[in-house]
């Protein structure tokens, strides 16, 4: 019978192939040290709780970090969010608490304690930058730890190393004939069987599971020693005793993050993805599902298992007959494959040693590529669907009004109220009413005063109203509300004019969406010297009494300066279960100033996802846009921006009709939010002086404001062509109200 030699176990290309493994798993394990000394999470599954609005946001956000500690999915489902991490399906579950500043994350507690101490440290560093805490629960199915799991999936894999170990040296590397090699494959399995129930039935760390339960382990563990024995004999099939070689190099290598005792998810890259396909990580997850998680998630790691079991008993069988192939040839001699015996030349040796040898990896290697392939395709266990936090902005000091009962202590506030220096005159004014009776009123190119620290010109800001006090929004980097996009273009960044605002209530807490359309300047010195790139969407939240922070801002469509696009967003209106969103379009033809109107709708809480909006085509709500009906036409139609409301069962829409080159403030009314209109009815004269460059534009109703029954109050946008005069006296460019009856 042939004997293992050190030679015959290491040959010079398997000594040299190991010895250079070894070296880069030296300074693979070296550099690994040091994440495992300081863990830092890398791409851990962490599920964030929040309104579903609210929710996509904060993912968008925490995945963007440097280096991707945290792979967040968002969810609206508290209970679902929390079983998945008892199953194990996510690492933790931050629940975030809009009504508040105190927000919860949930763990397992049987995880590795490293890994839930990371996540903890990466999800305080992202609450304290926001001024919020967290609070930890932890939850568990199991009292199972993950240091015995990660402990057993090493053990057992040792063990089919060493049982394949002993059967090479009793029998020799190569079983000589098919019978013999079923044989060895029993022997693997009863031995493996042996092992898994005695140690899922007598080990101390896993003797609580139920009986079901350590049935189950017993056949994992079975399974884990049966593939590493297989994956040996493999090995040997092709290489001799060398294989033994080859099977333990291997076998350190890719059983790095169980031997070093930590989750993968703290080690960098490839780890956490390789784990998933290769027979340790693939053993230890299968394994932690069935101790840790009562079986969540074990389908995927035992598929891959069973791929390399089947991969290895068909290399066996493979290698096997093409050896046999080879010894029936003339001047044959291959009794092993590694041993040069006469009266074969070494050049005529080596040149069947590689035919054969490739001959097997033809056959084994496409049905294992084909095998994993099948695999991957298996659906892992789900996270639940659908969460944010949101940039630093702070309020000013209030700013007195004295008591506003009337339109005319409106423009007395317009006319005298100097402010602070955050805000000295802006255009538009779009409001909306919080839950708690304050009133936010958003504002596009807004004016500061020279005395300010940060930028005196932004493209948007906010003002909160409220107890006869104005108090200024400024975000942390003292730029606009909703921040500039770098442009790609040498006219500099895009900024974001608000065009409406819309409040969505919520126990202890609002969303106010405001939707934007993106600007670019074309001309600095030019009032009319910008480009409308298309509309945008940016969600607050806002805590009751507490300041509005911006939590997602969304371009809908790509940038293009193209008027004949409808900028949708340019009036919103909530009715029941659906949010109205209204866009704006010119043909682009001679002597038509107008903007013809368009209505789409969407649930309030899918506002940010365009693919579930509906337009309507003037029959029915269809899903392309480009279908959308004409509700006012453009020829003597709405200014870009404008207001759409309901009121004593009606619906109106109020604009500058053609514009600013209009006079006539119209009203035009329909039965429904979707039409369909009337012809219009002037309201209000709002002329604009092109000689004296004086701009008066842009009404829009607040029907909150002051109400009245058959009114509306209406304010309009004031500016001036020449630039000078507004900073000479900024209260040139603030809005003016007047109160209109409607038809």
């Amino acid at each position: 019978m042939d004997r293992p030699t050190l030679r015959r176990l290491f040959p010079r290309r398997v000594a040299i192939i190991c010895a250079v493994v070894l070296v880069a798993q030296g300074i693979g394990l070296a550099m690994l040290v040091r994440d495992v000394r300081e863990p830092r999470p890398h791409e851990a599954p962490v599920a964030v709780v929040a309104p579903a609005i609210v929710g996509q946001a904060l993912a968008d956000e925490v995945d963007a970090l440097e280096g991707r500690p945290l792979d967040v999915t968002a969810t609206d489902d508290r209970g679902a969010a929390i079983e998945d991490v008892r199953h194990g399906v996510t690492v933790a579950a931050a629940v975030i608490d809009l009504a508040g500043t105190q927000d919860q994350l949930v763990l397992n507690g049987a995880t590795d304690g490293r890994l839930s101490q990371a996540v903890l440290d990466q999800v305080r560093a992202i609450e304290d930058a926001r001024g919020r805490t967290v609070t930890v629960r932890r939850v568990s199915v199991s009292s199972v730890e993950d240091d015995v799991v990660r402990r057993l999936a090493v053990g057992f894999g040792a063990l089919g190393f060493v049982v394949a170990l002993g059967l090479s040296l009793r029998f020799g590397p190569v079983a000589r004939t098919l019978r013999l090699g079923t044989r060895r494959l029993l022997a693997v399995a009863v031995i493996s069987l042996l092992a898994g129930y005695a140690a899922a039935v007598l080990l101390p760390g896993v003797s609580s599971l139920d009986q079901a339960a350590q049935l189950r382990l017993a056949g994992a563990l079975a399974l884990t020693a049966a593939v590493a024995a297989t994956v040996t004999l493999a090995l040997e099939g092709v290489a001799g005793f060398g294989g033994l070689g080859l099977s333990g190099v291997f076998y350190l290598v890719v059983a790095t993050p169980q031997l070093l005792g930590t989750d993968p998810h703290l080690l960098p890259a490839p780890w956490p993805t390789l784990g998933t396909w290769l027979p340790p990580g693939a053993a230890t997850e299968a394994l932690a599902a069935i101790a840790m998680y009562a079986g969540t998630g074990v389908r995927l790691p035992l598929l891959v298992l069973a791929v390399w079991l089947l991969a290895g008993v068909l290399t066996l069988l493979v290698s096997r007959r093409e050896r046999a192939r080879e010894q029936t040839a003339p001047d044959a001699g291959l009794d092993e494959p590694l041993l040069l015996h006469a009266p074969l030349s070494p050049v005529v040796r080596h040149g069947r040693l590689v035919r054969w040898r490739w001959r097997v990896a033809v056959v084994v290697l496409p049905a294992a590529v084909t095998a994993f392939a099948l695999v991957s395709f298996v659906p892992r266990d789900a996270v639940a669907d659908a969460a944010p936090v949101a940039s630093r902005a702070s309020q000013t000091q209030c700013v007195s009004t004295g008591s506003v009962r009337s339109v005319a202590d409106l423009n007395r506030i317009a006319r005298t109220v100097r402010g602070g220096p955050e805000f000295e005159g802006g255009d538009v004014g779009a409001d909306t009413e919080l839950q708690d009776g304050r009133r936010l009123m958003v504002f596009g190119d807004t004016l500061r005063s020279p005395s300010f620290d940060g930028q005196r010109f932004v493209r948007n800001s906010m003002l909160v109203i409220g107890g006869e006090c104005i108090q200024a929004i400024v975000p942390e980097d003292h730029g606009a509300l909703i921040p500039d996009r770098p442009g790609a273009s040498p006219s500099g960044p895009v900024g974001y004019w608000p065009m409406s605002a819309i409040t969505l209530n919520h126990p202890g807490y609002d969303l106010v969406v405001v939707t934007a359309q993106r600007v670019r300047s074309t001309d600095s010195d030019d009032a009319f010297g910008f480009e409308n790139l298309g509309p945008a969407v940016a969600v607050f939240v806002v805590p009751r009494g507490e300041t509005p922070q911006l939590i997602d801002v969304r371009d809908l469509g790509p940038d293009a300066a193209d008027i004949t696009r409808p900028v949708w967003g340019a009036a919103t209106a909530l009715d029941g279960d659906w949010l109205y969103l209204y866009g704006t379009a010119n043909p682009d033809q001679p002597y038509v100033f107008g903007f013809s109107l368009r209505v789409a709708r969407v649930h309030p809480d899918d506002v940010l996802r365009a693919s579930a909006w509906e337009y309507w085509s003037g029959t029915d709500w269809v899903d392309d846009p480009a279908r959308s009906a004409e509700l006012v036409p453009a020829e003597g139609g709405t200014s870009q921006t404008l207001s759409v409301f309901g009121a004593d069962g009606r619906w109106y829409a109020l604009s500058k009709r053609n514009e600013f080159l209009g006079s006539d403030v119209v009203v035009w009314s329909a039965p429904d939010p979707w039409g369909p209109f009337d012809t219009g009815r002037t309201v209000a004269v709002l002329p604009t002086d092109a000689a004296e460059g004086r701009l008066r534009y842009m009404p829009l109703a607040h029907p909150g404001l002051l109400p009245e029954p058959g009114t509306v109050v209406v304010s309009y946008s004031r500016n001036r062509t020449d630039v000078g005069q507004i900073v000479e006296d900024p209260t040139r460019y603030r809005p003016r109200f007047l109160r209109v009856d409607l038809p």
